[in-house]
């Protein structure tokens, strides 16, 4: 089924279920000192939800307690239930999708299937990649990330007894396949597929969960790990840091690794005292509350995203390569159009209220219109404005105009217009990392550009979002032209190390390349990464990971 079919037909079922006409919502907001959790519940589910996060957060931290010497934006989760939800927040995740994470988009949140068993096997191992990003060293190998997320993915809160390295009985039956299934640890390690496909992306993420729990079953592996893992950082290859660190070959790592999964997988049950954590719930206005899910859609969509390119692939005959680019090209295009149309059609309902003009104004934007995005947002995006989104917005409105503006028009004063509204929403919401991106966006081809500042611009962002790849890239490039390519590698470092697919990483890659050359280092090999697991939603181009039922 081509791919424009298959989306005709998600519309139509979306409209059976109805998921296309208003809900009748009544959203709660829990705020914690690390969590703004959403939910279409009651007041006692959302306050347990948010204590379980912040009780996994202390846990993280009282593991690995690094030091932070600044605010750190709270992450959004929302809490979807049952796949109706889950098809609101992303029409295009697949039926076994339990969850997903974004990082890379507009907002950086994550959504959980709560209705699920797993849900928190799902929502522990997405936050666990947050959290893993703020921590010192975002060098890791792909291995190690996917790893590191599978271990705390399985810990159990139950009231006051919390459980560590359970395991997961679906990744521990595909281990148990005969020796010669498992992918060469030499592959494991750099994170590559062969090209013929013979394993699966769902054998990486299993082993790369064995080797983990391996590694960190015992005092003295935990030390050697901490050993390769800055090897690693430094640049060595990941087979070669083997020597020196953990002493294993990549067989006999292997070996050990299989003989650990075959016995019994022992948990710890930490007698830890973590502190009570404070939950504070409001009600959602009933123009948010209707609007919560297209809001949270075009968070995760850039206006200025181009339309896809692909490259041929090797045998692929010229005719079969057209095929697919234009069914490509027509399954994006519709996709846009009937966001768009979403976004009309919610905005409707809500008339001049302030979020009913917001997503009125974004879907504007997203179809090409940003002057009428303008005059929408006027009204909320004045002197008086309270709304950092909304100004933002503005400011972002503004800036497309600009771009397609004739030789003659006034850009002086759009710049300041969009500079003043950029202004005041940094000044209502100083932790907000996209407003320092528009920031350096509205600084992009002026006079002197990149300057110091602008520079600083862009570290805050990162700062504040290290899990943001495109803040990452643009400080990066900026770094290299100021002729300080070693800070650019080791803000590049975790974007190439990625285990998801997707332009960001392939970007990454190639700057990674440029940096190292000028530094004069020698230029890493870029390995493939797994493919998607089955069932799993492929959002790695939209900064998306999915987590699917196991």
């Amino acid at each position: 089924m081509s791919p424009s079919r298959l989306i005709a037909l998600t519309l139509v079922v979306l409209g059976m279920l109805g998921l296309t006409n208003p809900a009748r919502a009544e959203w709660l907001r829990a705020e914690t000192d690390h969590f703004v959790i959403y939910g279409d519940t009651s007041e006692r589910s959302i306050t347990a939800y948010a204590r379980k996060l912040e009780t996994f957060d202390a846990l993280l931290r009282a593991y690995y307690p690094f030091p932070i010497d600044h605010d750190v934006p709270k992450l959004d989760i929302y809490m979807a239930n049952g796949t109706r939800d889950m098809l609101r927040a992303e029409p295009d995740i697949g039926g076994g999708v339990l969850g997903f994470y974004s990082p890379n988009s507009i907002r950086i949140h994550a959504v959980a299937d709560v209705s699920s068993e797993m849900s928190d096997d799902v929502i522990f191992h997405e936050y666990a990649h947050h959290f893993m990003f703020q921590m010192p060293s975002g060098a890791y190998p792909a291995w190690f990330i996917e790893g590191f997320a599978e271990y705390w993915g399985t810990v159990r809160i139950r009231g006051d007894v919390i459980q560590i390295g359970r395991h997961n009985p679906g990744r521990v039956n595909s281990l148990t396949q005969p020796a010669n299934s498992w992918p060469p640890m030499e592959d494991v390690l750099r994170w590559r597929v062969l090209p013929s496909g013979r394993y699966r992306g769902s054998d990486y993420y299993a082993i790369a969960w064995a080797l983990t729990h391996y590694m960190l079953s015992t005092p003295e592996r935990t030390r050697q790990l901490g050993q390769y893992l800055l090897a690693v950082a430094g640049g060595q290859d990941p087979v070669a840091a083997l020597s020196g660190t953990i002493d294993r070959t990549p067989a006999q790592l292997a070996n050990d690794v299989r003989r650990y999964v075959a016995g019994p997988i022992n948990y710890l049950t930490p007698q830890i005292d973590l502190p009570q954590p404070r939950v504070s719930v409001t009600r959602l206005p009933v123009d948010q509350a209707d609007l919560v899910w297209i809001d949270l859609r075009l968070d995760r969509v850039d206006p200025r995203t181009p339309e896809p390119t692909l490259e041929q692939r090797e045998g692929e005959t010229d005719a079969a390569f057209t095929r697919r680019r234009a069914e490509a090209l027509d399954a994006w295009r519709e996709r846009r159009a009937q966001l768009i149309a979403d976004a009309e059609r919610a905005a409707a309902r809500h008339g001049d209220s302030p979020w009913g003009r917001l997503i009125s104004a974004r879907a504007e934007r997203l179809a090409g219109r940003p002057g009428e995005a303008i005059e929408i947002l006027r009204p909320i995006a004045g002197p008086e404005a309270d709304d950092p989104k909304a100004l933002r917005a503005y400011a972002a409105a503004l800036m497309d105009v600009m771009t397609a503006a004739p030789e003659d028009a006034d850009l002086s004063r759009m710049r300041s217009d969009a500079r003043g509204a950029l202004a005041q929403a940094l000044d209502l919401n100083p932790l907000d990392f996209q407003t320092y991106l528009e920031i350096d966006r509205l600084r992009q081809g002026q006079p002197g550009y990149p300057n110091e500042n602008d520079a600083s611009v862009l570290d805050v962002a990162v700062t504040l979002a290290p899990q943001s790849f495109d803040a990452r890239l643009r400080l990066a490039r900026v770094l290299m032209v100021q002729g300080q390519a070693l800070q650019a590698i080791h803000i590049l470092q975790p974007v190439a190390n990625s285990p998801h697919g997707g332009a960001s990483r392939q970007r990454g890659r190639a700057l990674l390349a440029e940096a190292q050359q000028q530094a004069g280092l020698a230029v890493s090999v870029a390995e493939d990464s797994p493919p998607p697991e089955e069932g799993e939603f492929d959002g790695s181009d939209t900064g998306q990971e999915a987590t699917p039922s196991a």
